[in-house]
């Protein structure tokens, strides 16, 4: 110990006494190590961390009930769940929970927040207890039962200022008094990432809110999570359910057949691998595999850079190092003394490293997308994510510090101890730093080149076409089954709104539709028939739909290119009338006039609804999917409480914002309102993991090229320093300037050419990785290949110029005065 602290003490020391090239390291190495410490903290908030308050989640896990188009992961009805829980033993307990949207008041604002529905034993069975209050009772399941709700932490900290006396208040949910009666623990968002609740309401309460039938078995919205009981294991579960899944499919075929004919399945599994809904864990899980192999990029580009500037450094203590080993010390004992300074540097880079984490944290949990839903991530640095910065901080001292080491504690103390301690050291110490330097070329070029094609199918994705006119249009949603309206009252909403908005100047068109194009998060698809023709086996006919008003092809600027668009006639009592696009029109109706045939959305027995128009193909869920059958139906023949209104204008339509706004306030001044914006800006955020990609992307390859050019700029200058004698000599010879610049300008751009073809077959192999994030791209665009390594081999050639500028400059005189 007292060895160790005698090293620690003269490493202290030692980099005092270079100030210039402590600093350099350590924020050439705090920058990887930052990098690195952000990314894991990401991954840590979204994959890694335990949901708060929860106890023992490794007994918790999953169950999904496989969709009628096919995929494995959907939701439960609540009579299923009810089956479920008694037919199985292998749990002591399931519970079932379902977002919603919900109106909320305070008494002195209103806005719109998420809600959680949940049977009544979703805290018991998750061992989460309250900060205040109490939560849900048993007889709270029953419909009709007490309105009572259990508000988070956050709602509670911001509407009462954590004041004890909020249990018991009033809050308004969906325009109807519901009683506080608990405040959830701190740091408790449920058991999905990114959807923390506000509130929760048992399943019984909700039904003053909205229509609840525990009975129907088509309502496939619940996520069942259980607890295994002791001695149960994950197996035991899945063998169970499956025998549960053929019993259903037995008595209900109607509801437990797929597309393909097929009975439903039950999926199982563990509450880690259900923190985000499994449709996307794969796609998220890779892209924080990548985010996370940038970052090690990054800082091994870093390692190559104090790793050279170390070997830069040993050249100077060559000398000191041989005295050592002539007066009698180990060379084990060198060894240590020199990575005990490589460790110094590294925890010091580290704690920076910490720092930049922790401010680019709090950046990212402040983060709100512009998407529809309200999404939050709470990223913070917990132990977990301390532990991983001190353990890479280690690794990284080991890693850039141990070549040096051990090159610099064998030289041979006769020759080094000789008076011509300005020679270049021997040719392994060069071929070292070399290879340093063309791993940092290579490295660059594939973080480069990966940056650069994110930020190709960017621009290309901004030019895709929608199929709307994105130009002079708003839009902005309301729900008003949020505030407890019915049919009656809801048409009349839309009337007024409509006539209002349309009454404002400059206001040319403005209509509703249920849904919004390029709307992940709200899409719906419905199960379709088509009049005269067989459904094939395993074909699926759900496709995406919207209810509309007239004028909305006008509004968003669709073109219609046969028949016409809906019109006032198209109301209640009307003939059902529908519009296609031209992908059904040419799939269900191949060389024939679509114009007068017929469909329904209520099975093969109708009602049927007459095709009266055909639009342009567009783009409904993303931008990048294939054009795929969709339809409009008249809204006023289907009426729907949740809508969207489309505003086209003359001018500039965020001008306009405030006006509709207002529009709505005056009608009813509770309603929330939300997804207020540009048409432009919705098409916009349509390119957000695009854009997210490209940014990281082309941050961090940015860094790699500031330090690769750093570092080849590095090992130029020293070789100059190391080679003042020699080209003091050709000079005298004859040596012109050019010449010498040349020679310098070789020596570095052999290594850049080197570690530019190394990088350029790489980054092929690599770009596959990020391929379904590539619109209108290829993975081995040439542009891209070919730009990315011309930015390199300028900067690469910019950093070796400098030297080599200096050492045209170079006086034989004073080079050669120590001869």
């Amino acid at each position: 110990m007292e060895s160790l602290i005698q090293d620690l003490r003269y490493a202290i020391r030692s980099l005092r006494k270079s100030p210039g090239f402590t600093i350099a390291a350590i924020a050439i190495l705090g920058l990887g190590i930052g990098a690195n410490a952000t990314i894991f903290s990401l991954v840590n908030a979204i994959l890694i961390r335990r949901p708060a308050g929860v106890q023992n989640p490794g007994g918790l896990v999953a169950l999904y009930t496989s969709d009628f188009s096919g995929p494995r992961f959907g939701g439960s009805s609540y009579a299923d769940f009810l089956d479920i829980s008694k037919q199985t033993d292998a749990f002591t307990g399931l519970l079932a929970y379902a977002f919603r949207p919900v109106s909320l008041s305070t008494g002195t604002s209103t806005e719109r927040g998420v809600s959680e529905v949940t049977t009544a034993n979703y805290f018991s069975l998750l061992g989460v207890r309250p900060a205040l209050g109490r939560t849900f009772l048993a007889a709270e399941d029953t419909p009709g039962s007490a309105p009572v709700t259990v508000i988070s932490y956050g709602l509670w900290e911001r509407s009462y200022g954590r004041d004890s006396t909020a249990i018991g208040r009033v809050l308004r949910l969906g325009g109807q008094p519901f009683t506080i009666i608990g405040v959830a623990p701190r740091g408790f968002e449920g058991l999905l990432r990114g959807f923390g609740p506000d509130v929760w309401v048992p399943a019984g309460a909700y039904s003053r809110i909205s229509l609840f039938d525990p009975s129907g078995r088509g309502n496939r919205g619940l996520l069942v999570v259980g607890r295994l009981a002791p001695g149960k294991r994950l197996a035991d579960a899945r063998a169970q359910l499956e025998v549960v899944a053929q019993r259903l499919h037995q008595a209900y075929p109607q509801n437990w057949t797929d597309v393909k004919d097929r009975a439903r399945v039950v999926t199982v599994i563990p509450e880690s691998e259900a923190r985000l809904f499994p449709q996307i864990r794969g796609a998220v899980v890779g892209f924080m595999a990548l985010l996370m192999v940038v970052v090690g990029l990054v800082l091994l580009i870093a390692c190559a850079n104090v790793a050279n500037l170390l070997l830069a450094k040993a050249a100077a203590r060559r000398k000191e190092m041989a005295i050592r080993l002539s007066l009698g010390a180990a060379r084990g004992r060198l060894v240590r003394q020199l990575l005990t300074e490589s460790v110094v540097l590294g925890l010091a880079a580290g704690a920076v490293g910490l720092t930049l984490a922790a401010w680019v944290s709090g950046f990212v949990s402040s983060f709100r997308p512009p998407v529809p839903v309200p999404i939050a991530l709470s990223v913070s640095l917990d132990t977990r994510v301390v532990g991983f910065t001190v353990a890479v901080s280690l690794l990284t001292a080991i890693a850039f510090g141990l070549a040096p080491a051990l090159q610099l504690a064998q030289p041979q103390p006769a020759s080094a101890l000789k008076d011509d301690m300005g020679s270049a050291p021997g040719r392994r110490h060069h071929r070292l730093r070399d290879t340093l330097v063309v791993v940092q070329m290579a490295v660059s070029l594939i973080l480069l080149v990966g940056g650069g094609l994110l930020t190709r199918a960017l621009r290309s994705g901004q030019s895709i076409d929608p199929g709307i006119d994105t130009e002079h249009a708003l839009m902005m949603s309301v729900d008003l089954g949020l505030q407890g309206y019915d049919e009656t009252r809801g048409r009349a909403f839309y009337q007024q709104l409509l006539e209002k908005v349309r009454a404002l100047p400059g206001v040319e068109a403005a209509a509703l539709g249920s849904q919004v194009p390029l709307n992940p998060f709200g899409s719906e698809r419905r199960r379709t028939a088509i009049q005269g023709y067989a459904r094939q086996q395993g074909e699926d006919l759900e496709f995406n739909d919207n209810f509309v008003t007239p004028d909305y092809v006008r509004a968003l600027g669709v073109e219609v290119v046969r028949g016409r668009a809906f019109t006032e006639a198209d109301g209640p009592g009307a003939p059902g009338v529908a519009m296609v696009n031209e992908t059904f029109a040419r799939r269900f109706w191949p060389g024939a006039d679509p114009i007068g045939q017929r469909l329904s959305v209520s099975g093969n027995d109708g009602p049927w609804l007459d095709i009266v128009g055909v639009v342009r193909d567009g783009k409904y869920v993303t931008l990048g999917e294939d054009t795929t059958p969709y339809f409009l139906l008249p809204l006023a023949q289907q009426y729907g409480g949740g809508t969207t209104l489309f505003v086209r204008t003359g001018g500039d339509p965020a001008s306009l914002l405030s006006p509709v706004r207002e529009a709505v306030r005056a009608l009813d001044r509770d309603l929330p309102v939300f997804d207020i914006r540009t048409l432009r800006d919705h098409v916009s955020a349509a390119l957000l993991p695009q854009r997210v990609a490209a940014t990281l992307l082309g941050c961090f390859g940015a860094l790699a090229l500031l330090l690769a050019a750093l570092g080849i700029y590095s090992v130029i200058a020293y070789s100059v320093s190391q080679r003042t004698r020699e080209i003091g000599i050709r000079v005298a010879l004859g040596a012109g300037r050019d010449e010498v610049v040349k020679l310098v300008l070789r020596q570095g751009m052999v290594l850049v050419a080197v570690g530019g073809t190394i990088g350029l077959v790489a980054a092929g192999g690599v770009s596959h990785l990020i391929r379904s994030l590539l619109y209108g791209v290829s993975a081995l665009d040439p542009l891209t290949f070919i730009g990315m390594s011309l930015l390199l081999f300028a900067a690469a050639l910019l950093a070796c110029y400098l030297p080599a500028r200096r050492a045209a400059k170079v006086d034989p005189v004073e080079a050669l005065r120590s001869e």
